[in-house]
């Protein structure tokens, strides 16, 4: 098992500016940008970091993940958007381990940042669980979630290539001087339109794939455009909703 590589202090207070500078959550979502209290940021970003006898507590990026964004998002070193700064903190994370997160919708990881609010995470709300029980709890949440990036590209047939594409939501247009243009909401490409059996260039479906922004620059890695098991939720390109609700937690 490789090792995890985790988020410095100075990644997350990266992470927090540059969230602040885009005003993704509205104006004056966070306040002050820098941590009020610098002594419990450093003990909320450094829960990753847990160590006895040389070696690492926590030791899967599971593991790691969800000690970033408990220690993160409860330490409430920062003024305000302590929990959005958390969520954004940790799928940087997961990016640098070259990890997606999948098969969660918008809904479900508002969910769990409100349990995890509320210590409600465990399941239990009766008693307070201890730090290490609600860290180990969204572990094993994120665990069945967490999908190794697949990068490359393979032939298709063009037929292939069609039923992919509108699986993921793109239309195609009538036909033209065997050209086709096939669209997904605002973005659009041409492309030629040849037998369904013709095999489609790597270099043409490289394209498609940019053009139509479903590339992993725009968070759709190759086993989700060609399997479809796990397709990558649409928060982890577009959260900004999701960040405004957490704003009201």
């Amino acid at each position: 098992m490789s090792e995890v590589i985790r988020l410095s202090e100075e990644d997350v207070l990266t992470v927090r500016r540059q969230m602040a500078a885009m005003s993704i959550a509205g104006k004056d979502a966070f306040g002050q940008v820098e941590p009020v209290d610098y002594g419990k940021f450093s003990s909320a970003v450094n829960r990753q970091f847990t160590s006895g006898g040389g070696l690492y507590k926590y030791k899967t990026l599971s593991e790691v993940s969800a000690n970033l964004f408990y220690g993160v998002a409860m330490g409430h070193s920062f003024e305000n958007g302590n929990k959005r700064t958390a969520l954004v903190s940790m799928l940087v994370l997961l990016d640098r381990n070259k990890t997606l997160l999948v098969e969660t919708s918008e809904d479900e990881l508002y969910e769990m940042a409100r349990q995890v609010a509320a210590h409600e995470f465990v399941g239990n709300i009766d008693a307070r669980k201890s730090v290490d029980e609600e860290c180990s709890s969204i572990a094993k949440w994120l665990n069945p979630r967490l999908r190794s990036l697949q990068l490359g590209e393979r032939v298709l047939e063009f037929r292939e290539l069609k039923e992919t594409l509108t699986e993921l939501g793109c239309e195609f247009g009538k036909p033209s001087r065997n050209y086709i243009k096939i669209k997904k909401g605002q973005w659009m490409v041409t492309t030629g339109y040849p037998r369904d059996k013709f095999d489609v260039p790597l270099n043409e479906i490289k394209r498609i794939r940019k053009k139509l922004r479903l590339d992993e620059a725009h968070g759709i890695d190759s086993a989700s455009f060609y399997d479809f098991e796990a397709g990558v939720s649409k928060f982890v390109n577009q959260h900004r909703n999701l960040l405004r609700k957490l704003a009201d937690l």
